[in-house]
C-alpha cells in the first residue's frame, strides 16, 4: 500500500486508534473481511468518513468483498508505528506514575519501558512490578546514553516545566504529560497531554444532562 508522504491530519490520526481497536477484536475472529458499513455500526463513523480517512494511505480494499481485516490490521499497525520499538520513560513514581510501570497497553504499540525516575529518597531504590525507582538526578545521563525517545511525565506541576526542560537538553523526542500544565517545548518535540479532569468535566456535564431530561 502507498502511503501518503505528507503529515497525516491530526483528525484522521485521532480515528486510527479506533479502527485499530475493533480491528484486533474482528482479527480474533472466523471473519476475514469487513466493509465500510460494518465498520460505521461498529465504531460509530460514518461508512463514507472511513472510506475517506483509509483512502488517505492508498487503495487497499477489494471491491464486494470490503477491506480484508488482517492485511488493514497490519497496515494500521505499521502506519501508527507500532512495527518499531520506542524506548520510554517514566518521571514520577508517585500514584499515577505507579498505575503506567502495571499497564502493558503501551507494549503491543511498540513501547518498551526502560526505567522509572523519582527524587522522593522513600521512592528511590525500591522495585515495582520489576523497575528500580532511579534517582532524578541519573535521567539525563540515562536519557542520553540509552536514545530514550519517549518521557511520561507523572511529577507535581511545579516541577513540570523544569523536568521538560531537561529532557529536552537530554534530546528527548516526545513528551507524554499527565501534569495538566501548559508546557514549552520547542517545535521539533512531541508534546501529548493528558487531561485527567477535564475528561471527568466532560462526564459530569454529560451525566448533568441527562438528569436534568
Amino acid at each position: 500500500m502507498e502511503k501518503n508522504s505528507e503529515t497525516i491530519p491530526d483528525i484522521i490520526v485521532k480515528r486510527l486508534p479506533v479502527y485499530f481497536k475493533h480491528l484486533k477484536k474482528l482479527k480474533k475472529s472466523t471473519k476475514e473481511y469487513i466493509s465500510s458499513y460494518e465498520l460505521a455500526e461498529l465504531t460509530g463513523f460514518s461508512s463514507s468518513l472511513i472510506r475517506k480517512d483509509l483512502s488517505y494511505f492508498g487503495n487497499f480494499g477489494r471491491k464486494s468483498y470490503g477491506y480484508d481485516i488482517y492485511c488493514l490490521f497490519q497496515e494500521l499497525n505499521i502506519i501508527m508505528g507500532f512495527n518499531y520499538t520506542k524506548k520510554l520513560i517514566i518521571v514520577g513514581a508517585g500514584h499515577l506514575g505507579q498505575a503506567l510501570i502495571y499497564n502493558k497497553g503501551y507494549q503491543e504499540r511498540g513501547y518498551e519501558l526502560k526505567a522509572v525516575f523519582d527524587k522522593n529518597p522513600k521512592l528511590i531504590g525500591l522495585y515495582i512490578n520489576e523497575f528500580e525507582i532511579l534517582n532524578i538526578e541519573q535521567m539525563l545521563k540515562f536519557v542520553k546514553k540509552e536514545e530514550i525517545d519517549i518521557a511520561a511525565l507523572t511529577v507535581p506541576q511545579g516541577a513540570a516545566q523544569k523536568i521538560t526542560n531537561l529532557l529536552i537538553e537530554a534530546g528527548i523526542k516526545g513528551i507524554w504529560d499527565f501534569t495538566e500544565v501548559p508546557l514549552k517545548v520547542p517545535e521539533d518535540v512531541l508534546l501529548e497531554e493528558q487531561h485527567i479532569n477535564e475528561g471527568l468535566c466532560k462526564l459530569s456535564c454529560k451525566i448533568n444532562q441527562n438528569i436534568e431530561e
